[in-house]
Formats: C-alpha cells, structure tokens, sequence
C-alpha cells in the first residue's frame, strides 16, 4: 500500500498522466490526478478520443498498480493533444468544490444528490456496478435509486452503507447525458424486433424510408450489435451510421444481411440514444470536427468491394470481421483486390503494422467498419510514429 501512495504523490507532483490498475477488475482508469484525499484519490479521466470524461473516485485499497509510462500512456497523451489541436468537443464538465480537510467521497455524494445527477458506484463484493441517482444521505449511508438505460422498468432503490463504495464515477459524457434524459418524459416501451428474414427485410426498407433509428444484432454469437442510421441498403448488405455509446455519430459499418440475427426498432435503449442525439444537437455535439457523417454510397454496387477498393487506394485504416473462425477481427489496410482477394495488413496492440498481412477472400467479409474516431486516431498515431 505504501509504494501505492508513493507513486500517487509522485504523479501529483510531476502531474504525470497514469493508469489506475485494479486487483480484480479489467476497468482502467487514464487521467490526471485532481486531488488525494483522506479516504482516496479523485482523478480527472478521459476517454479513447483524448476528451475529458468526468472524474472518478477510488478508494487507496482497491488500487493495484499506478501506471506512469507506458506505450498505451504515450498513446494517450498523444490523444490528448490531438483533442486540443483539433477542436473536439465535449458536453461541459462542472468545476469540482472538495473541501481537503474532509473525506471527499461523502462530498461527492453530497453534490451529486443535490445537483440529482446520475453516478456510477462500484461495491465492495460486487462485481457489478449500480447507475442511478442519489436521493438521501445519513453520516453513514445513501438512499440510492438505479437507472438502467436498457430496461426503465429495472428501477431499484436500496440503502448502501458509504463505507462499502469502493469506486464513484461522476460527471462523464455518458453520465452528464443521462442526468439530462432522466428528467424529460420517458416510459419503459416493450422491445419491438425483427428476426424472421421477411419480417428483417420489411423492417430495414422501413427504417431507411423511415430516417428510424435501429439497433442490429449481429448472429455470429458475440453478442455483438449496432445502433444507427441506414444510410444504404442492398440485397446482400446494410450500411449503417453508426450512433457511439454518448449519442453521436460513431462512424459507418457495412454487415452483410447474412450476419443479422435481429433488428430491433424499439426499446429503452433506443429511447435513451434518441434523447441523446436530441441532447446533442442541443449541444451541437452530433459529430466530432474530424468525421465526416455525410457520406453517400452506391447502393447499386458490392459496397464491400467499392469501400475496401477505396480504402486500398486512399490507404485507409478500416475493421473487418470474417467468417473464417481462424482469424480474428482485425484492424488495418486493404491491399489491391485482385480474383476476389487482398491480403489484409493489420495493426497490432503495440501500433505496428504487419507488413507481411494475411490473404482474405472478399467473400468472406461479413463486417467491415470505417470513418470512426479510433481509426482516424490510429491512423494519425502511426504517422506521427513513423510506423505508416
């Protein structure tokens, strides 16, 4: 525990930028500490686009490793620096008043049931974490009442000792967007969903006449799916733009009709990221300056041979996923297609580049994804390094 504090206070004071490791817990947390307080440390986060992300706070006990060079820390400041070179923007984050003489977590607690924002608590023993709001405080407990974004009739209330939260997330993109859409009109509505291939095919020509906003789930067994906009539909595939987590335009994925195990065109889920899109546009936070969500395609064509044609020829970082049970999902860049083939040159953890690639069938693509944050900023990194 002492080399834990050791090494908090050193990143105090040279303000270096860290990761916060758990013991039992795949969450990291990246930023910049704030404050080490009596019962734990407050650290300004951000997120992959180099955006502050509101603030979390950790108990010194559930800390297992602070993190000060890395590649994955270089990556991130790079990030951080593009965000500001760049312009990007974000939902506006509340100045934090602590008082360092107190322990800060009953504070916390304090501003957020009195500002009635939604946090996000991780328990002692608890694998899982709670989202809700704060709605009474003792010297030793909160009265809390949760928000699931993906089912509102799943409302609990429950009183939590306060020495039992280990981790508080406040005031994050995410958590700011739901403070807001807790306090407009919103009723659970049962899931509506597509699954039959007629009933599939109805629903996408639908949600393209209809402008709707849709969520697709994908057959492969990942529970992998996709919430946006059908911008271009064809017999064998469906291009979506795609919605991120935080309401804005995520990029665009192209996944053949094959790969759709369902359709859902309404839900609570759904309900939340249209209120996030309407809280966005309130912001004029739809779409980062450096996407471009505009694009048009021609339906008429094999979008999956016309996009990897294009980002072959543009030398542009894309995702795909295969058929193939052998081969990974991997990010990277298409060589020419010849014979209904290309060899694929990935990126790896480490940001290099496998120049001796892998041969793909054209085929075999089932999902190809493009024109997202995390490509652009990949992309950039490996100029800047030299690796492209």
């Amino acid at each position: 525990m002492s080399s834990i504090i050791e090494n908090l206070q050193l990143a105090t004071q040279q303000v270096h930028l860290i990761n916060l490791y758990q013991a039992n817990s795949e969450v990291v947390y990246t930023g910049y500490i704030d404050r080490l307080a009596l019962d734990g440390v407050v650290v300004n986060t951000y997120d992959d686009a180099g955006l502050q992300d509101g603030a979390v706070f950790m108990r010194y006990d559930v800390i297992d490793e602070v993190e000060m060079m890395s590649e994955d820390l270089d990556n991130m400041a790079f990030r951080l620096k593009n965000a500001t070179t760049e312009g990007l923007n974000s939902v506006p984050q509340p100045a934090l008043a602590i008082d360092d003489q107190q322990p800060a977590l009953a504070q916390l607690v304090d501003h957020a049931h009195s500002d009635h924002q939604v946090v996000l608590l991780v328990l002692a023993d608890n694998d899982n974490y709670l989202e809700g709001q704060v709605q009474a405080i003792t010297d030793q407990t909160i009265t809390f009442t949760t928000f699931d974004k993906f089912d509102f009739k799943n409302k609990t209330q429950q009183v939590i000792p306060l020495d039992s939260i280990q981790i508080l997330e406040f005031c994050g993109n995410e958590l700011l967007l739901e403070s807001a859409f807790v306090k407009t009109a919103h009723a659970h509505q049962e899931t509506v969903k597509a699954s039959e291939p007629d009933d599939v095919d109805a629903t996408l020509n639908n949600a393209l006449a209809q402008h709707q906003l849709i969520a697709i789930r994908s057959a492969d067994g990942s529970d992998m799916f996709f919430v946006g906009f059908i911008n271009t539909l064809n017999a064998d595939s469906v291009l979506l733009n795609l919605i991120d987590m935080t309401g804005q335009f995520g990029g665009y994925t192209l996944c053949r009709r094959s790969l759709i195990e369902s359709v859902t065109t309404q839900s609570d889920y759904l309900q939340t990221m249209r209120g996030f899109i309407e809280l966005n546009r309130q912001y004029e936070l739809n779409v980062q300056p450096v996407l471009n969500d505009e694009r048009l395609f021609d339906g008429t064509t094999d979008l999956f041979e016309s996009i990897l044609r294009q980002a072959a020829t543009f030398n542009n970082l894309v995702h795909i996923t295969t058929e193939n049970p052998m081969l990974p999902a991997m990010t990277g860049y298409p060589g020419a297609l010849t014979n209904g083939h290309f060899i694929f040159y990935n990126v790896d953890d480490d940001n290099q580049i496998n120049h001796v690639g892998t041969m793909i069938e054209l085929d075999q693509v089932v999902e190809l994804s493009f024109g997202y944050m995390d490509a652009y900023l990949l992309e950039k990194r490996l100029k800047s390094t030299g690796n492209l």
